[in-house]
């Protein structure tokens, strides 16, 4: 067990909790999008709870029905919640997105953290429940986006008297 985990050996458990919870947070943050996505969109709302109703109860819709009327309501009573869940995870990544800047070594590895768990995040969630496609296109933006925050993040290390850097000045 010794060599397990050596690529977390110069990982302070205050830092991995920072790293953690920007992870997190990027996810609480994608899981609000989709809140939000699926609060404003009663269409999609209808092809989900309606469909599910009608195959429960092995009805087909009319107009005026009382399947048709449950499922107005299903939908309106979704939309709420989902709306409701947006505040709801939204506050939860604020909080770990403050708790990962409290722990982690600076302001830019919480952020780079953040951002990247939150692109991936919202490409998974967006194919696993709406069935989009990501094109290489999109994969190629995200990939420069990230690099280009890990070199922002890389060039904001703070410089030590090592590097030439006098406090006196």
């Amino acid at each position: 067990m010794p060599g397990r985990f050596r690529l977390l050996k110069g990982i302070s458990s205050f830092a991995m909790l920072g790293f953690v919870s920007a992870v997190c947070a990027g996810f609480c943050a994608a899981v609000a999008s989709t809140c939000a996505k699926l609060a404003m969109s009663p269409e999609l709302q209808r092809k989900i709870w309606c469909n599910f109703l009608l195959q429960g109860f092995g009805v087909g819709a009319t107009n005026g029905s009382p399947i048709t009327s449950a499922c107005q309501m299903v939908v309106n009573l979704a939309r709420a919640s989902s709306f409701l869940l947006v505040f709801l995870f939204n506050a939860l990544m604020w909080t770990l997105f403050v708790k990962s800047l409290r722990a982690s070594s600076s302001s830019a590895t919480a952020t780079v953290t953040n951002t990247a768990s939150n692109f991936i995040c919202t490409a998974l969630l967006g194919c696993l429940l709406f069935g989009e496609t990501l094109s290489m296109q999109w994969w190629l933006g995200t990939s420069l986006i990230l690099t280009g925050l890990i070199l922002i993040h890389y060039n904001s290390a703070p410089l030590t008297n090592d590097q030439g850097y006098d406090k006196r000045e």
